[in-house]
């Protein structure tokens, strides 16, 4: 099958495939879209670094134990997206991040979908406020 389209997913997305939480199950159709062909998952390098704040929040909270937490992470590395590079994108996120009011690494993210004419999937909705006008998505709950 052809893939039909590009999507890029940030930590929010990512961390909803490790961790069951409201959403989860929406998440995790974007994995299986992926392993059909359907769509090709894209995230900035910096991803996997975000996600392991996410569970580290979790195990301070008592989520998660740190074991846990760290088979959540490898499970998340050994996912088949394709990371981007950004050193491009570092020098036009902190102009983009002030412009829409969210922080650099959130710029990132969505300068990696204009990029590569994709569309952000993000479970922020504050991100997904701030971003107005911009390729982002929601994921639906």
């Amino acid at each position: 099958m052809r893939l039909s389209r590009s999507l890029v997913v940030d930590a929010s997305v990512a961390l909803k495939w490790v961790v069951t939480e409201p959403g989860s199950v929406e998440a995790a159709t974007l994995l299986d879209e992926m392993a059909a062909g359907e769509v090709a998952l894209l995230a900035p390098e910096h991803l996997v670094g975000e996600v392991a704040n996410g569970l580290r929040k979790r195990v301070a909270q008592k989520v998660l134990t740190v074991e846990d937490a760290c088979a959540a992470l490898e499970a998340i590395t050994h996912l088949e997206l394709t990371f981007v590079g950004g050193a491009g994108r570092w020098f036009r996120c902190l102009p983009a991040s002030l412009e829409w009011g969210i922080t650099a690494y959130d710029a990132l993210y969505v300068l990696l979908a204009r990029d590569f004419d994709a569309v952000l999937v993000t479970a922020d909705e504050r991100l997904h406020t701030a971003a107005t006008g911009q390729p982002v998505r929601l994921l639906a709950r």
